[in-house]
């Protein structure tokens, strides 16, 4: 005959006691796994995509307004900068910036203050005064690399100018130009004055 008396007693209150205590236990140790794999998420999205990782299949380089794709201007061109220059029949050249516009003899009526400026998120200048028509075409002219236009992925042959149409900044056609691979840079004959801006044709 077994010995009842001879064996341990059991206290239900301890085995609960117990029970609660490796509950907890478990539920330590699924939050220290929660938060070390956290971590290790963090760790693989933080820090740049590398060049052959899936993104966006959009151009960060470029902006596209009303159908126009415009080009975003590089940090160093996003300072405001201007120039002035006073000009009569027989022409000039303002420049700002890595562009200019040259005005040919005969294109001005009259002695005029010729302004140029660009600090906008897109690659554009803009002149005055506003409305200006010329008798003979100016020329502008947009120094641009042409590694500065692979590491936009843009084709060289793809680049042209655009100009803001009734002054509007949402409203952009494209005018064309003719981009040098050797000079590295685009050329346009500018007949007014507006907002002009590089963009991809």
């Amino acid at each position: 005959m077994r010995d009842f008396h001879n064996r341990p007693s059991t206290n239900i209150k301890d085995l609960r006691r117990h029970h609660v205590l490796q509950r907890h236990s478990m539920l330590k140790r699924l939050m220290v796994v929660a938060v070390a794999l956290g971590f290790v998420a963090c760790g693989e999205d933080s820090g740049p995509m590398s060049p052959g990782a899936q993104g966006p299949i959009d151009n960060p380089a470029t902006v596209t307004i009303n159908g126009v794709e415009l080009l975003k201007a590089p940090v160093g061109l996003r300072l405001a900068s201007s120039a002035s220059v006073q000009m009569d029949q027989s022409g000039g050249t303002v420049s700002v910036d890595g562009a200019w516009l040259s005005v040919p003899s005969g294109a001005l009526s009259g002695s005029t203050t010729i302004s140029m400026a660009n600090g906008s998120d897109l690659w554009a200048y803009d002149f005055g005064p506003d409305g200006l028509t010329f008798n003979s075409s100016a020329t502008l002219t947009v120094k641009i690399t042409v590694a500065e236009l692979q590491a936009a992925g843009i084709d060289t042959n793809a680049l042209a100018v655009a100009y803001a149409t009734n002054g509007s900044s949402n409203n952009w056609q494209v005018l064309g130009g003719s981009y040098d691979s050797v000079k590295e840079e685009i050329e346009l004959p500018v007949d007014h004055f507006s907002v002009y801006a590089l963009c991809v044709e």
